[in-house]
């Protein structure tokens, strides 16, 4: 409450130094003090929740101990419904919930709408709910909205880690809140914090609580199970509890803390907090965390990791000067910010763009179109859904400047005609009134500063002169879109999208049956989940699954055979096993040796007790009742029972038959290169085997879209896990996963188990080169691929033998390499179909258009494209295929046809028509447009240009500060490789300049911001929907600093014009060195290792990369690595730490980052608070790193050693772009030779880095098997003598790939 009331108590600053408010309470909503609203939220109160399409009543109240709101339905089985209150991100009252208008008689001053963050989610979750009368909606909006703010503000660590403990309750399926019993425990873990526990260390935890399996679990015991999981004594032995200590050898001591009689005095922290944490007091930490004036080991590690010690601090006021032009600032932009999840097939919201305002975005993007008199917005050529203008303009009027009061710039693609135009214009003035900037504020020759254009809308568009009005033109528009069915080559039908412009008609590659996932967790591997297994005894090797009686006693009689076999004298008498009853239905049956060897079985009862088993051994009539059969277990393992008068306690599990050794697809102590050889020959997507190491390792081995994955198969006891799932036996695993999906691809392939492979004889000679993709995914593996070359085909072909490929005129096949080991052949990929052969001749280069062009609608996920100019379609009512019977066949001037299938005769004559109507429309689309006069009025300092083929001098002295520039990001780069690259920032320094993603990342990626950032560029606009890596280099850059205001001051070497991006030599060069010591609630895939990477990114001089070996535990891992990096511009620079694992199948799988500019860097003994890939701060996930910063000196060998980096770097990727050996490149390797030993000279006396390390092993490789390339080359032909080339490639080639 008091962490609550101290918002209140700070005061606005002005203009500079600004406190940053993200909602600003209004007063007369109601008068209640913190206390009224507390004690009114926390008492039980009825509402009626909106469930899309009914309304329903509920309860609803705030739960203090676990900071939730739990609304519960009145039914008697009603589901509970929880939101975390620190996950509350906006409060709708009244008129703002805009969502709620499609409802009929609805009173908004009654409405409340909670948005709340769902994990790895980009659209925020919504729950809105009516009160029942004005004074109870007034108090609910009141006290959310305090919750909002106190979210805000940091909450303490220990109260934080108090709510993470109250919140397991509710954390169960159909809880209540009143609890658990200790035999949840385990799964309890699973589904809190993602964290598997083995029975045995559970049993341990339980026995040293005093726990049995049915005692209930109170929160005191769960903070002891917290303690013992999260606190590592390794630390405090490690790296404290010592006097002095000398650093890196030199004379100067750093002082650690003494804990003398386990506690903390005052005066020991003291003496550290000044010497690392000179902006820390001793009292102060001792007064928040500590007690009786001490603190514990303990409570010294819970100040360690808190935000209070964090890494950097996150700025929350507006430091930057804020009265330079524009032009001067980097601003946070959105490319496309309607979609929320890929450019094809996503849908569209407002939502998007009130999260991107909240966000502190400052550029938000608005394609125009119009729709049936109506003026709408979509990505215009795709399957995207669509918003009214109308909606959107006024939602960003609603969040506009609720961030911060700087302008926002609307970036408008206009594809309008003059008419709607002015209706556009008008919808402008209507919903943002005098926030509209609607004329030049002043005309001297340099654009307003922030501070000038605060709560002021720019509209960015171009402004065309009269000349250019009468030269222009529509782009071609799509005249047609839609799924429908495509035949060629007799091959089967296949679902495709296609676009159908007035000159072409673009198909995409086949898509799948299914509905299309719009969320961008679509495009990421993932597999599927079976029902969880809770009970204990499941994961006991002594209790079988479904096993015939009599298999189960023939099995313990060979067991009996073998164990006498090894040892005639082994005792076997207690050795038992349980299995189900074969006649009673939740009934068992204990089969154990008694003391002759033989095999005895006694019935176990179940009778329900209060809604709960019980369960007692049938012998007795007053045998003593156990909850569960573990606990049965763990009882007559200590208590003897009585069998004829002989006391017996059971001892050794007998585990479960290996039943699944007799199938076709078990293949024992295969390797992988075996498993490969055997999936080799086999050629359908989930043909599969499972193979057994002898150190009793399963992985499951599948043929996946011309790849082969591999998938690690993990026991416990009995279970066999695969990533979440439990299954009892692998049969039973296979057999789920032949009926659902496995894997699913990037491309959204589901992935199902198919053809068995058989285990047969490999042949080892020969070679273990694998023509697919590649075989086991290991994240340490994954190397990022250079762009392949596409090409598109001048005729069709169909291939003769399984591994050409077939395809018709005007597909468009990918990655394409030449094969010369055949001449005139090639190898390349078309859709589905994977390094197939291609006949070269028939190719033609094919590059891909950017985003402005739009020539091509589908991107790289055009399949093909048909010429309709050069085509006559005839339509067929009745086909071969009684599932198609109408279609359309076009023949293009001769060539094999294209059969266009559909199920509706009226859908076939729609497309018939807009066909031989094509050429009308293509005359349409070349009339003159207009642009209308009132609204190009409003387009003032943001007017788009065509940028110039290069940035000369001459062309820099006549530009037009008011005018702006926009680049994709291919079209970017080129502009930095040409001679007046540095023309790039002297441009910026007087216009604003905007760069957009390519036009064929269709699945919303994003490129790297940083290129575009150190030339200048403002407006670095980035796919907000995605949660990778340039988000997160952008969060960063915007969110933490200058209070995440949006803006962002350029450097004033930049702003000066005296910056080149390209050199390597910079005053102010660091070397950094970080341990990263260890980690805490780092929710860790179940059984999987986490591992830190250090990324520093920057200038080009100055990449670098470290990574830690995995750990051992995701709870508390502990890695104390010490790794280093070199940054020669800390100015430009941001560090990032990246904490992943790696699923089943090998895939890395992200768990959280921490990304910030490198200047806002402390030393010492730090935090690292980690975030989700939308920049949501993970609850109580961190890791603890020392950090040491030394500044490099003018003489410094590592400043040598950042140069010969970059030379490294440029060499390797010189080697790696070479193809085939060519005499006329035998000269150039000497040279590459003769450079790279000397720099191997040059460093053979320095300590290098990992990175620097890494890169000279890989060079190494390189230049060895390039030498051995030349010198093996020269050796053939001379041996060879032959003339011709095709003979001599094709000699050469055998023995190189011998």
């Amino acid at each position: 409450v008091l962490s609550i009331m101290t918002i209140f108590n700070k005061k606005k600053k002005s203009n500079q130094g600004i406190t940053i408010e993200p909602y600003e309470l209004d007063p007369d909503i109601c008068v209640l003090s913190l206390e009224e609203c507390l004690q009114f939220a926390t008492s039980t109160q009825n509402i009626i929740h909106f469930t899309s399409p009914h309304r329903k009543q509920k309860d609803l109240r705030l739960d203090l101990q676990s900071y939730q709101l739990i609304c519960k339905g009145r039914g008697p089985v009603s589901k509970l419904e929880v939101i975390q209150c620190e996950k509350i991100k906006e409060v709708r009252y009244a008129t703002e919930c805009f969502e709620l208008v499609k409802y009929d008689d609805l009173q908004l001053e009654l409405c409340i709408t909670i948005k709340f963050k769902i994990p790895d989610t980009f659209l925020w979750g919504t729950f809105s709910f009516e009160a029942f009368d004005e004074v109870t909606a007034q108090k609910w909006a009141h006290t959310l909205r305090l919750l909002q703010h106190a979210q805000l503000h940091k909450i303490h660590p220990l109260r934080e880690r108090e709510i993470f403990i109250n919140r397991f309750p509710y954390t169960q399926d159909n809880a209540d809140g009143r609890g658990m019993e200790a035999k949840d425990l385990k799964v309890f873990l699973c589904n809190m914090c993602n964290y598997k526990i083995d029975t045995g260390d559970l049993n341990g935890i339980m026995e040293e609580l005093g726990l049995e399996e049915s005692s209930p679990i109170e929160l005191d015991h769960l903070r002891q199970i917290y303690d013992k999981l999260t606190y590592d004594n390794q630390i405090i032995s490690n790296y404290f509890d010592k006097e002095t200590i000398k650093k890196d050898g030199k004379d100067d001591t750093v002082h650690y803390p003494v804990f003398s009689d386990g506690a903390l005095s005052h005066e020991h922290l003291s003496d550290f907090v000044q010497s690392d944490h000179p902006e820390l007091s001793g009292a102060g930490i001792i007064s928040r965390y500590g007690s009786n004036g001490t603190l514990s080991p303990n409570q010294f590690i819970d100040f360690l990791y808190s935000d209070d010690n964090s890494i950097f601090e996150r700025s929350t006021k507006v430091e930057d000067i804020m009265d330079s032009p524009m032009c001067h600032y980097w601003i946070s932009s959105s490319h496309n910010t309607f979609l929320t999840g890929n450019q094809i097939k996503s849908k569209s919201s407002v939502e998007a763009y009130a999260q991107a305002l909240l966000n502190g975005c400052k550029c938000v993007e608005l394609d125009l179109w119009e729709r049936q008199g109506t003026i709408m917005i979509l990505h215009g050529y795709t399957f995207t859904s669509m918003v009214p203008a109308d909606d959107v303009l006024a939602v960003i009027n609603m969040y506009a400047f609720k961030v911060s009061p700087y302008p926002l710039i609307l970036s408008i693609e206009n594809h309008l005609g003059a008419s709607m135009q002015e209706e556009f214009a008008k919808l402008l003035e209507k919903h943002f009134k005098d926030k509209l900037l609607t004329a030049p504020l002043n005309d001297d020759g340099i654009l307003p500063s922030p501070v000038m254009l605060m709560n002021k809308i720019l509209i960015k568009d171009k402004k065309r002169t009269k000349d250019e009005l009468e030269q222009s033109h529509y782009n071609q528009d799509v005249v047609k879109s839609g799924e429908i069915y495509f035949e060629f080559h007799s091959s089967d039908w296949t679902k495709r999208m296609v676009f159908m412009t007035t000159d072409f008609l673009y198909y995409s590659y086949a898509t799948q049956d299914s509905d299309d996932t719009t969320s961008i967790a679509s495009f990421s591997h993932d597999f599927r989940e079976s029902p969880r297994i809770t009970e204990l005894h499941h994961t006991e090797a002594w209790y079988w699954g479904t096993v015939d009686p009599q298999a189960a006693i023939h099995y313990i009689t060979e067991y009996i055979r073998k164990m006498k076999s090894k040892e005639a004298t082994v005792k076997l008498t207690g050795d038992f096993a349980i299995r189900p009853s074969s006649q009673f239905t939740g009934e068992n049956v204990l089969l154990f040796i008694d003391t002759n060897n033989s095999i005895k079985k006694i019935k176990i009862k179940s009778k329900s007790e209060n809604g709960h088993p019980r369960y007692s051994i049938e012998e007795y009539l007053n045998a003593p009742t156990f909850d569960s059969l573990y606990t049965l277990v763990k009882h007559y393992q200590r208590i003897p029972f009585s069998v004829k008068g002989v006391p017996l306690i059971l001892r050794n599990p007998i585990e479960e038959p290996r039943n699944f050794e007799k199938e076709i697809w078990f293949h024992y102590d295969a390797s992988l290169e075996d498993s490969e050889r055997r999936l080799a020959g086999v050629k359908c997507d989930g043909a599969f085997l499972v193979r057994e190491q002898p150190d009793n390792n399963f992985r499951l081995v599948f043929r996946c879209a011309g790849t082969i994955k591999q998938c690690r198969l993990r026991q416990d006891g009995r279970l066999w896990i695969i990533g979440k799932s439990h299954f009892e036996g692998l049969t039973k695993l296979i057999e789920y996963y032949k009926k659902n999906p496995l894997y699913s691809t990037k491309n959204n392939q589901q992935i199902k188990l198919t053809e068995p492979v058989q285990q047969i004889p490999v042949d080892h000679t020969m070679p273990t080169y694998f023509p697919l993709d590649s075989s086991y995914i290991r994240p340490e593996d994954i190397k990022c691929q250079k762009p392949q070359d596409s090409y598109v085909a001048d005729s069709d072909y169909k291939g003769k033998n399984d591994d050409e490929m077939t395809f018709l005129e005007g597909a468009i096949l990918k990655n394409v390499e030449r094969d010369h080991r055949h001449l005139g052949w090639c190898i390349g990929d078309y859709g589905p179909r994977k390094r197939k052969f291609i006949p070269f001749k028939l190719l033609i280069p094919y590059e891909w258009e950017d985003e402005e062009s739009k020539e091509n609608p589908l991107g790289n996920m055009c399949a093909g494209m048909i010429q309709l100019s050069n085509s006559v379609p005839h339509i067929h009512q009745v086909s071969n295929d009684p599932h198609k019977p109408h279609f359309i066949s076009i023949r293009c001037e001769g060539k094999e046809e294209y059969r266009l299938g559909f199920d509706h005769y009226e859908t076939m004559v729609s497309w018939y028509k807009a066909m031989t109507t094509q050429k009308k429309e293509k005359q349409k689309s070349l009339k003159k447009s207009k642009q209308n006069q009132t609204y190009a009025k409003l387009i003032i300092y943001a007017q788009s240009k065509p940028a110039p083929t290069e940035m000369t001098d001459e062309y820099l002295a006549h530009i037009n500060y008011k005018e702006m520039h926009s680049f994709d990001e291919n079209k970017f780069l080129s502009y930095t490789k040409k001679p007046s690259y540095l023309n790039l920032i002297k441009y910026t320094n007087t216009c604003l300049a905007r760069v957009y993603p390519k036009g064929t990342r269709t699945a919303s990626s994003n490129f790297d911001p940083l290129p575009s950032w150190n030339y200048g560029m403002q407006l670095v606009a980035l796919n907000f929907q995605t949660p990778d890596k340039p988000m997160q280099l952008n969060f960063g850059k915007f969110n933490l600093c200058n209070g995440g205001c949006g803006y962002v001051r350029k450097p004033e070497e930049m702003i000066s014009g005296q910056f080149d991006p390209s050199k390597d030599t910079f005053p102010n060069s660091v070397a950094l060195f970080i341990t990263i010591i260890s980690g805490r609630m780092l929710f860790s895939e179940m059984g999987n290792l986490p591992k830190v990477r250090i990324f520093l990114e920057g200038l080009s001089c100055d990449p670098g990369e470290n990574t830690t070996d995995p750990a051992r535990d995701s709870m508390a891992p502990f890695w104390n690595a010490r790794l280093g990096l070199l940054c020669l511009n800390p100015d430009m620079a941001m560090i990032r730490f990246e904490v992943t694992d790696s699923n089943d199948f090998g895939d890395e799988r992200f768990i959280g980052h921490c990304t910030f500019p490198l200047k806002m860097l402390k030393t010492g003994y730090r935090s690292v608070p980690l975030y989700d890939g939308y920049g949501d701060r993970i609850s109580l996930a961190s890791l603890l790193v020392y950090v040491d910063k030394e500044k490099l000196k003018p003489d410094d060998p590592n400043r040598e050693l950042a140069r010969i980096r970059k030379e490294i770097l440029q060499l390797n990727e010189y080697l790696s772009d070479l193809e085939a050996p060519s005499e006329h490149d035998f000269k150039r390797l000497t040279t590459i030779e003769n450079n790279y030993f000397h720099l191997k000279d040059r460093i053979a006396h320095q300590i290098l880095d990992d990175t620097t390390s890494n890169l000279i092993y890989e060079l190494d490789d390189l230049v060895r098997s390039w030498k051995f390339s030349f010198d093996a080359r020269k050796s053939i032909k001379r041996n060879c003598q032959v003339e011709s080339v095709y003979n001599f490639q094709s000699v050469w080639m055998d023995f190189a790939f011998e």
